[in-house]
């Protein structure tokens, strides 16, 4: 395996890990791999580094090279979600080098990086965002994205710290509306994978179900999996990212495995 790492701005604050799998030869599915950009959680406020390598490392094993972005925190929109486009722009740019296929790259996000990587989904046609790389919307478009526990709504039982660093503490209805991702959701959004736990006390699972709502009202394709308890920021929900005290985690490890075979579905890996 070789890892990497790259600044995406010159004040070197925002980097890109990229952790890439060695090339099997005589086998073709080494060349062109599907990729996964990692968007740790931390409410806006720092990005978390049990939510950035322990994840990288699960997918790795399922054949993904893994991209971790640590990206812009506690700036207003859309400084953080422009880092997360640039960095699907790059990736996508440099498939050759990275040995994957461009158009088979999934974002995975927990939390606030959950709400990064929903954005990332639903805002890519943004002029906004793609204007400010000069790119085409497409361009920056996931194939498929993976929400843990995320925060999604800024109307309904939302993350009130996420948003108040996104938009201010005095933020309006509307501002707050406007970056409810439940409300950004189209038909073209790409294929969407949801799990929480129904008790998590940090982000209410029912900004899980606005999200899957929302997704089944405009037919894209979503599965949802809600877990009846766990504390917030499972990760991998064992003891990698601390938890190995739960013993009740074993069925919410399954996430990974589910998610991995919702994306060998939508991404045809």
């Amino acid at each position: 395996m070789t890892v990497k790492t790259f600044y995406l701005n010159q004040e070197k604050t925002v980097t890109l890990k990229a952790y890439m799998l060695d090339n099997v030869e005589g086998l073709k599915f080494c060349e062109k791999r599907p990729a996964i950009l990692v968007l740790p959680g931390g409410g806006y406020e720092y990005c978390s580094a049990r939510e950035g390598e322990p994840i990288a490392m699960r997918y790795l094993a399922e054949g993904y090279n893994a991209f971790v972005l640590t990206y812009t925190t506690k700036k207003r929109y859309p400084a953080s979600l422009i880092n997360a486009a640039y960095a699907i722009l790059k990736i996508r740019q440099r498939s050759e080098e990275f040995s994957i296929d461009p158009n088979k790259l999934a974002v995975w996000g927990a939390s606030s990086g959950g709400h990064l990587a929903a954005c990332t989904a639903t805002m890519w046609s943004d002029p906004v965002i793609y204007k400010a790389l000069d790119c085409k919307p497409e361009d920056i478009r996931p194939d498929a994205v993976v929400l843990s526990y995320p925060v999604i709504s800024g109307v309904t039982n939302p993350h009130k710290g996420s948003f108040d660093i996104l938009l201010g503490e005095y933020a309006s209805r509307d501002e707050l509306s406007k970056l409810s991702i439940e409300n950004r959701v189209t038909p073209k959004t790409p294929p969407v994978f949801i799990w929480c736990t129904a008790d998590d006390d940090c982000v209410p699972a029912q900004n899980s179900l606005v999200m899957a709502k929302a997704c089944v009202s405009n037919k894209v394709p979503v599965e949802l999996h809600m877990y009846d308890s766990g504390p917030h920021g499972l990760s991998t929900c064992d003891k990698v990212t601390g938890w190995n005290e739960y013993f009740h985690l074993d069925n919410c490890k399954k996430w990974i495995e589910l998610s991995v075979k919702f994306l060998e579905k939508y991404m045809n890996v």
